[in-house]
């Protein structure tokens, strides 16, 4: 797997994975897994994206790939 094609699924993971998880309740931003969310656009409650998730797993996704195809 490419970097640009891992970076690719972690953004899509990165949005994802908090906008399901929140739940509009703010249960995602209100605990630790919160660190390092940010709002891309103010104002608006439900549109997050996770650094962290966007970033691990991208690069998880990158070396367990490659590990498999070898």
């Amino acid at each position: 797997m490419r970097w640009i094609s891992a970076l690719g699924l972690g953004a899509i993971l990165g949005f994802v994975l908090p906008i399901t998880l929140n739940f509009g309740s703010g249960v995602w931003t209100d605990t630790w897994v919160g660190w390092g969310t940010i709002r891309p656009i103010a104002g608006s409650p439900g549109f997050l994206f996770s650094i962290p998730v966007f970033l691990g797993s991208a690069i998880l996704l990158r070396l367990g790939f490659n590990w498999h195809a070898r």
